[in-house]
């Protein structure tokens, strides 16, 4: 067997035993580590019509990622991280944040396909992500993870950090003849700032969807305040989207939200968050809320385990559901107008 596929053969058959970074197993030091999310939940959900008992995996993953130096000044860099359904089996390769690019002094250049500045803007806030209350159920527009893009990311200026990203066609569309169509434009700006406890940040997108359909373009903005201090931490969002047609006629709606945490004991911490969203300009009583409340017990550093009240309240034009970062379908909204509660345990464990 050639050296160097030995040398990887043992350092793929040693990665059981080597402890856990705070990121990742280190494989061939950080020119190859394994990272991932095992995060399942059962859940109760009634929505007014019927009501059932689901088993949930929730954006579970697998991660691949390396950094290797090229010079005293530059790194090239490269991720691949898929999606793991964990209660059905099978994945999507590659189909979450995956890039390749070079990282220094300057900040990094990556290319690929990635989460938003505008979507890592919710995430920053949410601190009910990825569960049945997560805030993307009510702000559910302009959470785009953009293909065939390029992004710009600076390093921490004293707490001051900015990203650009620029897509050519940020859905994976093709023309009748297998032509990448590139009408799919996209970009997005975000700014962050953080300092002691405190961490703002704000984001901007704008999008335009192909000829082929009728053509749309959108833009959304968001801004968020956390601040933490001492075991205890509330936070603020405010998100705005407009959608204009090709007619130049425009709709818009603006959400909110607000959330408080607080760590109580070694390993506890009680979480309430709340989230509205006005009516749609063109639409009266198209507005809707959602109640979450739960506790996080961390049973060890990579293993939490949790529970979760979540009560999402439509007017009586208006269907938001539960979606967020489930993947299973158990959620549709029956008609418009219910009111959809759950109760969901989960699991999670890092790695």
């Amino acid at each position: 067997m050639p050296s160097k596929l030995l040398t990887l053969s043992v350092a793929v058959a040693a990665a059981t035993l080597l402890p856990a970074t705070a990121n990742a197993y280190e494989i061939l030091g950080k020119k190859l580590e394994i990272y991932g999310k095992a995060h399942v939940s059962a859940d109760f959900v009634d929505n007014d019509t019927d009501s059932e008992l689901a088993i949930a995996s929730n954006s579970s993953r697998l991660g691949f990622k390396g950094t290797t130096p090229i010079n005293d000044d530059l790194n090239a860099l490269y991720q691949i991280e898929s999606k793991i359904v964990f209660d059905e089996g099978g994945s999507n390769f590659a189909g979450r944040n995956t890039f390749v690019g070079v990282g220094g002094g300057f900040g990094k250049v990556l290319v690929g396909n990635n989460d938003t500045p505008h979507k890592n803007v919710r995430g920053d806030f949410d601190i009910f992500g990825d569960t049945v209350g997560d805030a993307r159920n009510i702000m559910d527009q302009g959470n785009n993870r953009a293909k065939n893009s390029i992004m710009y990311a600076t390093p921490s200026l004293n707490g001051l950090k900015a990203a650009a990203m620029y897509s050519t066609s940020y859905e994976d569309t093709q023309t009748d003849e297998g032509i990448e169509d590139n009408d799919f434009k996209l970009y997005s700006l975000g700014l962050g700032y953080e300092v002691g406890g405190l961490l703002l940040s704000a984001g901007y997108e704008s999008a335009t969807t192909g000829e082929e359909f009728a053509e749309l373009d959108t833009s959304a903005m968001r801004v968020a305040a956390i601040y933490d201090f001492g075991g205890f931490s509330i936070g603020g969002i405010y998100d705005n989207f407009e959608i204009e047609d090709e007619f130049g006629d425009d709709v818009d709606r603006d959400a909110w939200g607000v959330n408080a945490a607080m760590k109580f004991g070694a390993s506890n911490k009680l979480k309430v968050q709340y989230v509205i969203a006005d009516d749609w300009s063109d639409i009266d009583d198209s507005g809707a809320s959602q109640l979450t409340v739960g506790i996080d017990h961390k049973m060890a550093d990579q293993f939490t385990v949790y529970g979760a009240y979540n009560l999402i309240d439509n007017d009586d034009n208006a269907s938001y559901r539960l979606k967020g970062g489930h993947d299973t379908d158990v959620y549709e909204v029956a008609s418009a107008g219910d009111e959809i509660s759950v109760f969901s345990l989960g699991m999670i464990y890092s790695f």
